[in-house]
């Protein structure tokens, strides 16, 4: 089951993986980015987060949280960003509850479907820009989640990817932020 738009985002309570205490509705008042990628070493997953890295400073301009919750550990996701200034909060969730509270999909069939979608390409290109070798962890055939919640705490867009590599559009996040 998807979750709608202009319903509530489920709200729940880590700790990021520095130790921060992060309360999803305690962000009420400013707009939150909330994806959801498969584990750290994921070169897709990679050069997705890179990506909307490069344009931190303009989602910190425009009072954009980015919270980016992952399948790995938490020694695994410090060791990823260690001597990097990431806009993101990183959220390790290894028991992948906040996953299953947000209904993101793993499913093998979809999983497969990306060699027909480009994925390769994008695996090599992420390969090439990963500081550190990670073994999987988590889920095989997770495919990942975005979602858009507003100042008021309401899903604004949610998008489901229906293979790995399918991304929300980055016009829409731009456009949500300003």
């Amino acid at each position: 089951m998807m979750l709608k738009i202009n319903y509530p985002a489920p709200d729940f309570i880590v700790n990021d993986i520095w130790g921060n205490n992060v309360q999803l509705s305690s962000l009420k008042g400013k707009k939150v980015l909330l994806t959801f990628y498969r584990h750290v070493g994921c070169p897709v997953n990679h050069l997705r987060f890179l990506e909307l890295q490069k344009m931190g400073d303009f989602f910190k301009k425009n009072n954009l949280v980015i919270m980016a919750v992952y399948e790995s550990c938490v020694e695994n996701l410090q060791l990823y960003s260690k001597d990097e200034r990431f806009h993101a909060q990183l959220i390790a969730n290894p028991e992948f509850d906040l996953y299953e509270k947000y209904h993101v999909e793993h499913d093998t069939l979809k999983f497969l479907f990306s060699m027909y979608k480009g994925v390769f390409s994008k695996v090599q290109a992420g390969k090439k820009l990963l500081k550190h070798q990670f073994e999987q962890e988590g889920h095989h055939n997770l495919l990942g989640a975005e979602f858009l919640i507003d100042e008021n705490g309401l899903l604004s867009k949610a998008w489901y990817n229906q293979y790995l590599g399918d991304q929300m559009a980055i016009k829409d996040i731009v456009d949500f932020a300003s």
